[in-house]
């Protein structure tokens, strides 16, 4: 399944949670809310930007490991324009985040 799942559309947050069943997969299309959206992210967000401040990281790079965390299916399709974007959201998968921090990013 291929839907739209970012900081700033959560509505598919339901069709996860079907996702744990094998054979299942979730491309998350636009997970940094588009690239026109993501470099306002964390003004927008400001919750994904406490998480990278506090990670030492990105909020681009937390955003796709709060994506990944809820279940172990979710392919993120970033759309990167430059390989350092591309780079850092596949470094995602490495990040993990503290129970609080998703709690407070899912919210």
């Amino acid at each position: 399944m291929q839907d739209q799942f970012s900081p700033a559309f959560r509505s598919s947050w339901g069709e996860l949670e079907h996702r744990t069943k094998p054979g299942l997969a979730f491309l998350s299309r636009g997970p940094l809310g588009s690239i026109a959206n993501a470099k306002g992210l964390a003004e927008r967000h400001s919750a994904f930007q406490q998480a990278a401040d506090e990670a030492g990281t990105s909020v681009y790079r937390v955003t796709p490991t709060w994506e990944l965390a809820p279940v172990p299916v979710v392919i993120p399709i970033t759309g990167a324009s430059r390989s350092a974007s591309l780079r850092g959201s596949a470094a995602a998968a490495d990040l993990e985040l503290a129970a609080d921090q998703f709690a407070l990013l899912s919210v």
